[in-house]
């Protein structure tokens, strides 16, 4: 099992030659200020994308997959099959404002469009295992567990991070002197959540898989062949 991991690399965002904070022109306003009512109101949307499954049995022996597992001080290792998913975490943010009168800026409050889950996903076989066969089965089933639980952290996650996502973006309402003032920094605010969300979801479904590679469960996959080798 390897999870090809894409991780931004700070919590800043370099608009055209500068750098800025999510504290360096903007706060959110308490409700009892003019923005709260007049911004219009957030329409985030979380959506789930999941690949559909595609089955490699163009490797054979068990170095090559460990090289593709990255194994490489493993090499005495039994490896008849290897799971591998690309994560994928796309979003746009977009910030619905309404300007004021009287030259006193605009009001805006962020939607955040999301999309999440996994471009590809990928079960690789060794051919040189014959299809059918007992010990093809067993490690097949193994794979598909990987699998399963890949599928399964986003469909026990996905409402959570819906709320995570109305609580961040349906917060508070902010003010700005520009329309593109507005847009620097609604792009910071949803850099900075997206990392945290795109952080914790590699960790989590990362740690679930390792669980799942123990002695015991390579043994039990063993016993359940006679002819093992």
């Amino acid at each position: 099992m390897k999870l090809n991991q894409q991780r931004l690399l700070c919590l800043c965002l370099l608009v055209n030659g500068t750098l800025f904070s999510l504290t360096s022109f903007a706060n959110p306003l308490s409700v009892d200020d003019e923005c709260q009512s007049l911004a219009p109101r957030s329409s985030n949307v979380v959506k789930t994308s999941i690949a559909e499954i595609a089955i490699d049995q163009s490797s054979s022996t068990t170095s090559d997959l460990a090289d593709m597992a990255g194994l490489y001080n493993e090499s005495d290792r039994v490896i008849g099959g290897l799971t591998s998913a690309v994560p994928l975490v796309e979003y746009e943010v977009v910030p619905n404002y309404l300007i004021l009168p009287n030259q006193k800026g605009l009001c805006a409050r962020p939607t955040l469009l999301l999309t999440i889950g996994y471009s590809a996903i990928k079960i690789s076989m060794d051919r040189e295992i014959p299809r059918e066969s007992c010990i093809y089965n067993a490690i097949f089933a193994h794979e598909m567990h990987h699998v399963s639980i890949y599928k399964n952290y986003i469909d026990t996650h996905v409402e959570q991070m819906k709320q995570n996502v109305a609580a961040k973006f349906n917060e508070g309402a902010y003010h700005f002197n520009s329309i593109n003032e507005a847009k620097q920094y609604m792009e910071i605010l949803g850099q900075v959540f997206i990392q945290k969300l795109r952080d914790k979801f590699l960790s989590e479904v990362e740690a679930e898989q390792v669980a799942l590679d123990t002695q015991a469960e390579y043994s039990r996959m063993q016993l359940s062949c006679p002819h093992w080798q």
